[in-house]
């Protein structure tokens, strides 16, 4: 149960956000609800600030971890306050799902679903340096992305949260203004299997899962574009260089590139160290060989064809 839920914008004017005109929400576990329209307007680009009081102990709380924004958690019922009392501070979001505004997108609406390098892991903290947040600059006004990376996700199965290929419906379709989705994964499904103990699944698997969320969008009217998996071989991480695996991510890109039935967006080439395409270019890598940094997120967005975004080519 939330007691009740507070929403701000730039104009510090707080607005409670009701549910069947009470404050006060009573969820069963998993259910997702949405709130009665909240009066308050709001301009293109703004942020808005949400806070949710719960006044007795709950159980875990929906939550996107390392969401690369900051949130607060606090003691008592301070949603109006600009400033919690004796915060704890962490980089994950909870609670909160997604915020709807009355005026329709005036351009398209891109949806970027992937894993923690489309979520934006270790680019700078509170700084929109992931690489939908790039994409958004690079277009023009009235275009909308959506970043809908989720850590450790998988295409085929799940992992800390549901496979792309379930969330899909939620993440992607049922967006109803979605006109392109840049489906970027399969390293997750390279290398996690070892460490959970799961058979491994074939680069042909993969990119069947990869094709058949390309054709579930198609079938909704959604342009989908497809990326390349980005270089990992200097990864700290033990299970993502481990035997095989470089073969498997290869011949997924391979089979990406050589395809015509989706237009391709090569993230791996985009931030590959010249001239040993196995591994994450100095200049592009956060540190651990895997994620790359504010840079490198920033060439992942510059690798994607603004045109087939914006009706200027066919895709």
């Amino acid at each position: 149960m939330i007691d009740e839920i507070v929403v701000s914008g730039a104009a510090k004017h707080d607005v409670p956000a009701l549910r069947h005109g009470v404050g006060r929400w009573h969820l069963a576990p998993g259910v997702t609800a949405a709130s009665d329209p909240v009066p308050l307007p709001v301009d293109a680009g703004e942020e808005l600030s949400i806070s949710c009081f719960v006044a007795g102990t709950t159980e875990p709380a929906t939550y996107l971890h390392s969401a690369q924004r900051t949130s607060e958690i606090a003691a008592g019922n301070q949603t109006s306050d600009r400033h919690l009392r004796s915060a704890q501070s962490s980089p994950s979001l909870y609670w909160i799902a997604r915020v709807l505004v009355d005026a329709p997108a005036q351009g398209p609406v891109i949806v970027a679903i992937g894993d923690s390098i489309t979520r934006g892991d270790f680019t700078t903290l509170d700084a929109d340096q992931r690489y939908p947040d790039h994409l958004q600059r690079l277009l023009p006004a009235g275009a909308v992305v959506l970043n809908a990376g989720l850590g450790a996700n998988r295409i085929l199965r799940s992992g800390l949260g549901p496979p792309m290929a379930e969330r899909f419906e939620r993440d992607v379709l049922s967006v109803t203004e979605t006109t392109h989705v840049i489906v970027m994964g399969g390293i997750n499904d390279i290398a996690l299997p070892k460490l959970l103990g799961e058979s491994q699944p074939t680069a042909a698997v993969i990119v069947d899962g990869l094709n058949t969320l390309a054709r579930r969008a198609r079938e909704r009217g959604i342009s989908p574009l497809l990326g390349t998996i980005t270089p990992v071989g200097e990864s700290r991480i033990g299970d993502f260089v481990g035997s095989g695996n470089e073969d498997i991510r290869l011949a997924v890109n391979q089979a990406i590139r050589a395809q015509a039935e989706w237009p391709v967006v090569d993230f791996a080439a985009a931030v590959a160290e010249a001239g040993d395409a196995d591994r994450l270019a100095r200049s592009y890598d956060s540190g651990d060989g895997l994620h790359p940094n504010d840079a490198g997120a920033r060439a992942l967005a510059g690798e994607v064809d603004l045109n087939l975004l914006t009706g200027s080519a066919s895709g």
